[in-house]
């Protein structure tokens, strides 16, 4: 019996023991460091957008084009953004947009491209187009199909704007404006 009493007695101290009084005085932080999962709890990712999304606008001119723009989230390549607030590691993927144009003239397929950084020979890759769209009133002055295409790094002002001229016969030209 007097086994039992020291028994039982051992298991009651060993459990009021382990009230985690050495702790008390420790941060959050401190705590997981001794445990080794800081890392785990110390950095976010987001991806901008979360999933696919795509759109499509086909347009008919009176001056006998008519343009199909397809855009979608490329979900393989995205531009990275890192930083730190207090102890947190954001990491915030930008994904790339990629609008596939394809234009008409008269009924003849007569241009088919994929537009990205790379087809306007943005150098720095850092850029995401921000939006594409045609230019309806210049490409009915000028009988040309103008598309606009704007990059932007992502949580900057930095957006220059392209103009895309498109002829009859598909040979296209890419300025910076």
């Amino acid at each position: 019996m007097n086994k039992f009493i020291v028994l039982i007695l051992a298991v009651f101290i060993a459990l009021v023991s382990c009230d985690g009084r050495d702790r008390i005085h420790k941060t959050p932080q401190e705590v997981l460091i001794e445990n080794k999962l800081l890392d785990s709890f110390s950095e976010n990712i987001k991806y901008f957008p979360k999933e696919y999304v795509e759109s499509t606008t086909d347009t008919v001119l009176s001056n006998g084009f008519r343009v199909k723009i397809k855009t979608y989230t490329d979900m393989e390549n995205a531009v990275l953004q890192s930083f730190t607030v207090d102890t947190i590691k954001n990491r915030h993927y930008f994904r790339e947009v990629i609008s596939e144009v394809v234009v008409f003239k008269e009924n003849k397929q007569v241009f088919k491209q994929n537009i990205d950084d790379t087809f306007l020979s943005v150098i720095d890759t850092d850029y995401i187009i921000n939006e594409m769209y045609l230019d309806e009133e210049k490409s009915l002055e000028t009988n040309n199909l103008h598309l606009i295409a704007s990059l932007c790094i992502p949580r900057t002002v930095n957006c220059p704007v392209y103009s895309i001229i498109i002829d009859k016969y598909g040979k296209y030209e890419v300025l910076k404006l």
